[in-house]
């Protein structure tokens, strides 16, 4: 299993407006599909900028807008010579690199990273950033060496069972470009030494539950986890292509979208309990309609509803959809 995701995305401007002042700043789907988005506030700073970070992950590749929103309730118009909207496109990079090394790995203090590139690439070398489940850099960045086919391989010192997060970028035009991020989990081996903190056990006390909601790519549907503590695994109902993303523990957004109709999408995240985990599933395909259920192991309940679409960058929709719970069986 791969899972990637992106990093923040920052887009900003500059204003005579007064210093303090706010408004918001929408964003628009405009290909392939023509649609509104999420929208974000924004601050007019001392010098007179403004920015936001946006996630990308949960865009398909295409084309978007932004558009300021103006509050004519305080400020008059914007002047004719305001830019209020900006075109951009999302690119993902996501499929120029395969990961070889497992997702879960048992090790005390190394972590391997292999895999492959696209073969056009070659021996260009590839820049790789780790960073623990806080969201704290523990290696690199570090250019490593690809070969003449792409391939690379590193091993990357840690300090003990956990999950880790790899960033990968290359250098094009004069500046690193991200690629993706993919997740690890490492688990102490079996039979490990007295006094060493063993990792969460493969199979961790707990119940599972599943959850079901309807969901298409207008109206995605949205859980919410209350995990326990251990190794939490999430899969998905077949039937349909779904791609499922969720948050890791830094805040970031993490996608899994490895197979097709006929099998689950399936993801293992470490948990250390207390905090949730949000996640968001649509089909991949733009005009598929169905309903998907979610069966978490290793975790107190979850439910579905809209109010976790904020933690996507998505509009909370105006009413949920259809929502279909079971009661949780002991493992």
């Amino acid at each position: 299993m791969r899972s990637i995701a992106a990093t923040l995305s920052p887009s900003g401007g500059t204003s005579t407006l007064p210093p303090g002042y706010s408004t918001w700043i929408q964003l628009y789907e405009v290909q392939p599909m023509s649609r509104e988005l999420t929208s974000q506030a924004i601050v007019i700073q001392q010098d007179g900028n403004w920015s936001i970070q946006l996630q990308t992950l949960a865009l398909e590749e295409g084309t978007y807008k932004f558009e300021i929103v103006e509050d004519i309730m305080d400020y008059p118009p914007l002047s004719s010579g305001s830019d209020r909207t900006k075109i951009f496109k999302v690119i993902d990079r996501s499929g120029e690199i395969t990961i070889v090394s497992p997702s879960t790995q048992e090790s005390r203090d190394t972590l391997s990273i292999r895999g492959g590139r696209a073969p056009e690439v070659g021996s260009a070398g590839l820049q790789i950033e780790v960073a623990d489940s806080r969201g704290t850099v523990i290696y690199g960045p570090l250019y490593i060496r690809t070969d003449a086919s792409g391939y690379f391989s590193e091993n990357v010192p840690i300090s003990g069972p956990g999950q880790y997060y790899a960033k990968f970028s290359d250098f094009r035009n004069n500046e690193a470009r991200f690629i993706t991020r993919v997740s690890f989990t490492l688990e102490d081996p079996p039979g490990t030494s007295a006094g060493f903190t063993p990792a969460p056990t493969a199979h961790a006390p707990g119940q599972t539950v599943s959850a079901s909601a309807t969901a298409t790519r207008d109206a995605p549907a949205y859980f919410i986890v209350d995990a326990l503590p251990g190794r939490v695994e999430v899969s998905t109902s077949t039937g349909t292509d779904w791609r499922i993303y969720h948050t890791d523990e830094t805040g970031s957004l993490v996608r899994i979208d490895d197979t097709g109709s006929t099998a689950p999408e399936e993801f293992t995240v470490s948990s250390s309990g207390g905090a949730f985990l949000y996640l968001k599933v649509e089909p991949v395909r733009a005009g598929d309609e169905g309903v998907v259920t979610v069966t978490v192991e290793n975790a107190k309940s979850i439910t579905s509803g809209p109010a976790a679409a904020s933690y996507f960058g998505d509009v909370i929709p105006d009413s949920e959809p259809l929502s279909l719970h079971f009661p949780p069986w002991w493992c």
